[in-house]
């Protein structure tokens, strides 16, 4: 059976335990919690990042080559990462979820959904060292 991929982006959430308390550091940290939330959220992107080009479909090496990590939005309290193609390798796109002629042949999808235990783990663990780090 073949399986679906949307174009809508799936998040992946890190539960960290004591997070309540983690939360209102953040909160108490103001603008410097945001430093600590973006170098989190880059440490799990770059672990997904390594396994998207991984898994990335090789015709040309441009697509693969192309991906990159961009930082998305962040506040006191969240911080996010997108991994993206190049402007140029806008096809990555129709390489992920195919076309009428050509089918999908996804890799960025599937590369976070089967590490997403690795991406939370990377993440929890750059925020209790950042943490530790401050405090």
């Amino acid at each position: 059976m073949a399986r679906a991929y949307s174009a809508k982006a799936k998040k992946i959430s890190a539960s960290v335990e004591g997070a309540e308390e983690v939360i209102q550091m953040l909160k108490d940290m103001g603008k410097a919690a945001e430093e600590v939330l973006e170098q989190a959220a880059d440490a799990g992107g770059r672990l997904a990042l390594l396994e998207t080009k991984r898994r990335c479909p090789v015709r040309t090496g441009r697509l693969k080559e192309s991906l990159h990590l961009q930082n998305g939005k962040k506040t006191e309290i969240k911080a996010d990462v997108k991994i993206q193609p190049g402007k140029k390798e806008y096809y990555g796109t129709f390489v992920e979820l195919g076309t009428k002629r050509m089918p999908a042949r996804p890799f960025m999808r599937p590369a976070v959904d089967e590490n997403k235990e690795r991406i939370s783990e990377a993440v929890t663990k750059e925020v209790s060292r950042a943490l530790g780090r401050i405090r």
